[in-house]
């Protein structure tokens, strides 16, 4: 099969956007043809440039050795001043180009709130029609990963009113034309009841773990950076306003008074040269800021437990990760991590993101009780071990072939 899967733009520290990734390699495993279709964007930094996708002739480019690690094409595509989102530009007329050149069996289309869905469903509205008057043979199946999420920092009054007018004005039509509709956990589940979807058409999911990352897991050894401390704990991701890095600071520094333990951040983003500049006298946090994927798989494997202090997480698939590396997890209850985690089994559910005193305690209480921390680490991996994105992209082209 030939395989599209679309994303806003590609990124090696955001879950909603690296998700895609993800599972351009899971059905690349299965044999299949299959590209990342996405913006000019890569972690919000252009990854090509504008004009070489302006001058295109049909608005697209095919990127060899492209910056997501997989077979990438890139679209026009733009940043509104006055939006939050990448938009991207003329792409009913650019994905039938992409389709005669492919001749696309499945279109996967992740996440919610931006105009990438409600193209391709306007798309797959006229193909629809098309083939019941026989003017084409066949059309691709339209699956939708919509990553959808109610809840939302209050601090963005105005990003929160154009996410609802989205949710009224879009989202109803995208899921009436969508074909199959994945959700990561039964909260996302549930706030889609709302718009009556036939549950035929809805697959629950947790099947997210990169399957490079699962394969480079038993093999990576400890890093060099963090050999001087007796454990430490880890957090992976973006480092912008919403993932609470004062919180991380925080609790660099209660850890610092129980112990030589450290924290392991691995991450960029928009806030990134700001935290650089607050954590230079806190001696036991440790940046990684280049990304390589054996960096990120040793820094998890290693760790005592992994963690998301974040105010908004909308995915949170980066817990799995850390639970298929047999480390345990905490969350707060604003990440969707909470959905993966089972509170005092495979990890713990804090407070909220300020729960700093918590997330210490059990940490201390992990040191102090090493058995406590195989138990956990071991229910951890046994959770996971079977959650690898080549699951997920099987049940996928299963349902495609019916």
């Amino acid at each position: 099969m030939n395989i599209a899967v679309i994303s806003p733009q590609s990124s090696h520290w955001e879950d909603a956007h690296r998700a895609a990734s993800i599972l351009v390699k899971a059905f690349q495993r299965l044999g299949h043809k299959a590209w990342l279709i996405t913006s000019i964007y890569h972690d919000d930094q252009l990854a090509v440039k504008e004009e070489v996708v302006e001058k295109s002739e049909r608005g697209f480019v095919e990127v060899e050795n492209d910056v997501s690690g997989v077979p990438t094409i890139r679209v026009l595509s733009s940043r509104p001043i006055f939006q939050p989102n990448i938009v991207f530009r003329n792409f009913v007329g650019i994905l039938n180009e992409i389709d005669k050149q492919y001749d696309l069996d499945v279109i996967v289309v992740f996440s919610s709130f931006w105009n990438g869905p409600e193209e391709v469903a306007k798309w797959i509205g006229v193909r629809k029609s098309l083939l019941s008057i026989g003017e084409i043979s066949k059309r691709a199946t339209f699956v939708f990963v919509p990553i959808y999420t109610t809840k939302f920092p209050i601090s963005r009054p105005i990003e929160a009113a154009l996410r609802v007018m989205w949710s009224t004005l879009q989202l109803p039509e995208i899921l009436r034309n969508a074909d199959l509709i994945v959700v990561c956990c039964q909260g996302e589940a549930e706030e889609l009841k709302l718009y009556r979807v036939p549950s035929e058409k809805i697959i629950e999911s947790r099947c997210w773990i990169d399957p490079d990352f699962a394969d480079l897991i038993p093999s990576v050894d400890k890093l060099r950076h963090v050999e001087n401390f007796d454990f430490y704990v880890s957090y992976i991701g973006p480092l912008d306003e919403d993932r609470n890095l004062r919180g991380l600071i925080k609790t660099a520094e209660k850890l610092s008074s129980i112990g030589n333990i450290g924290l392991v951040v691995a991450g960029s983003g928009s806030a990134k040269e700001r935290f650089k500049r607050e954590i230079r006298e806190v001696k036991n946090l440790v940046l990684l800021e280049e990304y390589d994927m054996r960096t990120v798989a040793s820094v998890m494997k290693w760790s005592l437990v992994g963690m998301d202090l974040s105010y908004f997480e909308p995915f949170g698939i980066r817990a799995l990760e850390y639970l298929y590396a047999g480390v345990p997890f905490a969350t707060s209850p604003t990440s969707r991590a909470v959905w993966h985690i089972t509170n005092g089994v495979d990890g713990i559910h804090l407070e909220g993101p300020e729960d700093i005193n918590g997330l210490v305690n059990w940490i201390s209480t992990l040191i102090r009780d090493p058995e406590l921390r195989e138990e956990i680490g071991v229910k951890a991996r046994r959770k996971a071990e079977g959650l690898n994105a080549v699951k997920l992209a099987e049940l996928i082209i299963s349902r495609a072939q019916r």
